[in-house]
């Protein structure tokens, strides 16, 4: 189905209740391939994302790459420990998607900081079905404004659409919207977290939740 018109979803903390888990999957993975001082102040990285954060904390203690072995090392790990907690939607998550691509001309795109296996189980774990193009994570890119332009591209590529009149991301961190407003796209903010902090950084819709949101 053509769309006019594309959303670009964050997962933790948008669309799944997984940040806190995803942090202490992280950190013991960490701990795991060999990393004794953990900086857990992920904020204060560059990027953020999986793949930088990792490579940044590993070659700085390690004083050693952080290769494609060594990743791939890492992300199945991590995966294995997500998948033995209970991953719950943000409310409304799964029925907005289904929405949004049944009802309406606004296609759907999911890009994250998380790597992709992780990703992969937090969308499916709460329902959400999609097909493999439509999500972009940081197995092998670091920037967010990166993979945020890999997935608005893919998506043209999906729906056959060679430029949305309207792209929205949607997400829960201040780096989401500073990335969107990087790349001239709306921003919709979600969840009560860092509420106070995106409206005082120019965010002029949050919702709580995603029962209520309204484009």
């Amino acid at each position: 189905m053509k769309k006019k018109n594309l959303i670009v979803f964050d997962i933790d903390g948008t669309l799944t209740n997984s940040v806190k888990v995803h942090q202490k999957a992280f950190t013991e993975m960490l701990i795991k391939i060999g990393v004794r001082e953990v900086n857990s102040e992920f904020k204060s990285f560059k990027h953020h994302t999986d793949s930088f954060i990792a490579k940044e904390i590993y070659e700085s203690e390690q004083n050693l790459p952080f290769s494609d072995v060594k990743l791939n090392e890492f992300e199945s790990g991590l995966n294995e420990k997500i998948r033995f907690e209970k991953i719950e939607e943000i409310a409304g998550a799964k029925i907005l998607i289904e929405k949004l691509e049944k009802e309406t001309d606004f296609g759907v795109c999911f890009a994250t900081g998380s790597l992709r296996r992780p990703a992969k189980y937090k969308l499916q774990s709460i329902g959400i079905k999609f097909e493999e193009i439509q999500l972009v994570a940081s197995d092998f890119i670091y920037e967010r404004e990166k993979i945020v332009e890999k997935a608005i591209k893919n998506a043209s590529e999906y729906y056959n659409v060679d430029k949305f009149k309207r792209i929205i991301s949607v997400g829960d961190g201040l780096w989401d919207l500073l990335t969107a407003r990087n790349l001239n796209v709306e921003f919709i903010g979600v969840g009560t977290k860092n509420k106070e902090i995106l409206i005082e950084k120019g965010a002029k819709i949050v919702y709580e939740n995603l029962l209520s949101f309204k484009i």
